[in-house]
């Protein structure tokens, strides 16, 4: 499908946003790996975004939500249609012990700032890459934390355009899941309340997360966070306990620091990437008999499936 008269729509009708054709996705991912897209829209108004959603159905030009590119592999061949990255969507209100902050807004950053003001309930994600959508999407967390416990109500634009607004009992969270995860859906916003602390013990437990993340994953090297879910025994000490720390395809190879981790040595493919995961998971199923899952999304293969 030819994408250009859509473009062509999108640059009479849209003014606010930002649209550039064929873009390397792997400027937009943590592992930096992943092809060109046809259109990437950078959106800053809800509003402008719900338009462009609209046409996009209107031209049946299809749409992926990318987010800041953290626990996704992009393949190397890229993605056809419009990808939308909602690094716009960074406004934050502060009232009381309550925030209503755009989903583009960096999980790391919006813990900092918490702790600033004496608010607890975040600190688990001191040092967690990705945006703040995509952490609900997920229902990311970290040493017995997750994002469920804090949201109040999440804003959305469904790809016909239709703004939704969901409160936390709709969302179906379980570990790793919410209902996101089969509603193809971009998130606008997110309301979260936390509990008043003190901002010393706060910071303090933070910084004792961001240590032991610095001390057990690989933060220097280009990755996607943790690949597989958690199974009982824990998946990085599963994979570990098989030995299978340090294998390499290409540039892709099982962090040294943390089984758990894919890096990127420099110029690691998309497929390099997928192939080892496939390694991986073959080699825990016959030595543990355990099917290990993907955390990770996988876009743009013939066969996304985890």
């Amino acid at each position: 499908m030819e994408f250009r008269e859509f473009y062509q729509v999108l640059g009479e009708k849209i003014k606010d946003g930002q649209f550039c054709l064929d873009e390397p996705l792997q400027k937009h991912t943590t592992w930096k790996v992943g092809g060109p897209v046809d259109i990437l829209y950078r959106p800053h108004d809800p509003e402008e975004c719900a338009n462009v959603l609209q046409l996009a159905a209107e031209y049946q030009v299809p749409v992926t939500i990318l987010g800041a590119g953290s626990n996704v592999l992009v393949a190397d061949q890229g993605l056809r249609g419009l990808v939308i990255v909602t690094e716009g969507f960074r406004k934050i209100s502060w009232e009381q012990h309550q925030v209503i902050a755009g989903s583009g807004v960096l999980l790391s950053h919006l813990s900092r700032l918490a702790a600033d003001q004496g608010l607890s309930g975040l600190e688990f994600a001191a040092g967690i890459p990705g945006s703040l959508g995509g952490a609900v999407v997920m229902n990311a967390g970290a040493y017995g934390y997750s994002m469920e416990q804090l949201i109040v109500n999440v804003k959305t634009i469904d790809l016909a355009g239709k703004r939704k607004e969901y409160y936390q009992e709709d969302l179906a969270f379980a570990y790793r899941y919410s209902i996101f995860k089969q509603r193809q859906e971009l998130i606008t916003e997110v309301k979260l309340t936390f509990q008043p602390g003190n901002i010393a013990k706060i910071k303090e437990q933070m910084n004792k997360y961001l240590m032991m993340r610095r001390e057990k994953q690989p933060l220097e090297l280009p990755n996607a966070g943790s690949v597989f879910k958690n199974s009982r025994q824990g998946a990085g000490r599963l994979i570990e306990s098989i030995g299978v720390k340090g294998w390499r395809v290409g540039d892709a190879q099982i962090s040294e620091k943390h089984a758990n981790f894919i890096v990127n040595l420099g110029q690691a493919k998309a497929s390099e990437i997928r192939e080892l995961i496939r390694e991986v998971q073959i080699a825990v199923k016959e030595k543990c008999g355990i099917d290990l899952e993907t955390e990770v999304v996988f876009l743009g293969f013939e066969d996304n499936r985890r």
